[in-house]
């Protein structure tokens, strides 16, 4: 019986896992590791350059319906830099950005102070992770000395979990090196459903490659409970 409950804990779990992960629509954006010396790295707009207060991190809502990020953090390779307080919500594609310090002057702009006053980018060799409320890894990049150019990484095309170019490469960008909680080309969404919720031609569910694994543990589960059960003798 023992065995048996801690199969079905395990299946338990793994669905559970592959759910948070299928669910996570929130990936990160655009990393400002190195802004420009002087006025022209005021990322924040707070009308002063700084080197420190002006990195950011910027997250994307991907989804069509808001997102509550309270209780999920950013880190980097050494330790938690922002914890997302209550009620951080991201609208449907939109943004939000963190920014390492200052008093930000951004209108229209989503934004927030790392909770811990740094964010302490590297400007190479650095790593930034996005966990959830439950400290499960929903995005994270890895960069090198390519972040060490006085300009942003951003996600090209922007809006989409492909990878990482230098700013001034978006088309449209000319010499800005950055566009905290902004884009130079913003996304097109697809079209509304129909109000009944129903499309032509609905889209075949393709299940996540956590739930197939956890399928194939869970029937091993059952194949070694089957194999373990005494067999029955009749007299």
């Amino acid at each position: 019986m023992r065995r048996m409950w801690s199969v079905w804990g395990l299946i338990v779990f793994c669905i559970f896992l592959s759910q948070a992960r299928a669910e996570a629509v929130i990936f990160i954006h655009e990393i400002l590791a190195d802004p420009p010396s002087g006025i022209a790295g005021d990322a924040n707009g707070d009308g002063a350059g700084s080197t420190t207060q002006d990195e950011f991190v910027e997250v994307y809502n991907s989804s069509a319906t808001q997102a509550d990020i309270s209780g999920w953090s950013l880190s980097d390779s050494v330790k938690t830099r922002h914890v997302f307080g209550p009620g951080s919500i991201v609208l449907p594609h939109d943004l939000l950005v963190i920014f390492g310090g200052g008093t930000p002057q951004l209108t229209g702009v989503n934004w927030q102070i790392a909770s811990t006053g740094t964010l302490g980018l590297n400007n190479s060799d650095d790593r930034v992770s996005l966990f959830d409320q439950n400290g499960l890894l929903v995005d994270e990049f890895a960069y090198g000395s390519e972040a060490g150019a006085d300009e942003s990484l951003v996600r090209s095309p922007e809006g989409d979990a492909g990878g990482f170019v230098k700013h001034r490469s978006l088309e449209g960008a000319g010499d800005r090196r950055f566009s905290a909680g902004t884009f130079v080309n913003r996304p097109s969404f697809p079209e509304p459903q129909d109000p009944t919720g129903q499309s032509e031609n609905p889209p075949s569910p393709v299940p996540e490659p956590s739930t197939l694994t956890c399928f194939a543990i869970g029937l091993l589960g059952w194949v070694l409970k089957c194999r373990a059960r005494p067999a029955f003798v009749s007299v």
